[in-house]
């Protein structure tokens, strides 16, 4: 799981360059905060804790051992 905010404002630009602000709640805020990871090159493991990514790496590991 990975935390994010309930309610968030995003200020970008359209495909013309105009400055565009708008404000986002519940899953749709959600859905802004992941698209923008994206858009940053931020993936969720950069976003969880350092206790869960150790978890995920080992598992990963392990995996990759498995099919080889």
């Amino acid at each position: 799981d990975v935390k994010r905010y309930s309610h968030v404002k995003v200020k970008a630009m359209d495909v013309d360059g105009n400055e565009i602000e708008f404000e986002a709640d519940g899953i749709k805020a959600v859905i802004m905060q992941h698209e923008i990871d994206h858009l940053d090159g931020i993936l969720f493991i950069d976003r969880i804790s350092v206790l869960k990514r150790a978890i995920y790496k080992k598992k990963m590991k392990k995996n990759l051992k498995q099919q080889s």
